[in-house]
């Protein structure tokens, strides 16, 4: 039930900024900006769960618990470039939210190279 709130104060959000967007551009801005603040608070309780979650697996995967963290960091990493992505073409900033979203993709590629690499070796061991 809680994405159904989320989902409210979304709208809510839209329908108050979008008469108040005519009269004043920048309050709409405003308004829109404060309602994603909201939103990314409350989502914040959700990921100490997660948090808490990650620890009680760390014990079952043991050395293997590295690539499930960082799958986890590619994940935030790209929740926060979509997130500044979509406040920055709201604001009508279309070109810095694609280099946002580039910069994400990159570093989401540079978390994964770890990945790479153990998969890499692993299949060298299994050749030899």
């Amino acid at each position: 039930m809680d994405i159904i709130k989320i989902a409210l104060i979304g709208i809510a959000g839209v329908m108050i900024a979008f008469p108040i967007k005519s009269y004043k551009a920048e309050y709409g801005v405003y308004i829109g900006l404060a309602v994603c603040l909201l939103i990314l608070t409350y989502s914040v309780n959700y990921f100490t769960q997660i948090l808490a979650g990650m620890e009680s697996l760390e014990g079952y995967l043991g050395d293997n618990f590295k690539y499930l963290s960082l799958l986890f960091k590619a994940v935030g990493a790209a929740y926060v470039c979509e997130f500044c992505s979509g406040i920055c073409k709201d604001t009508g900033y279309a070109g810095i939210a694609g280099q946002v979203e580039t910069m994400g993709k990159m570093y989401i590629l540079l978390i994964g190279m770890p990945m790479l690499f153990s998969l890499m070796e692993s299949i060298q061991g299994l050749a030899k």
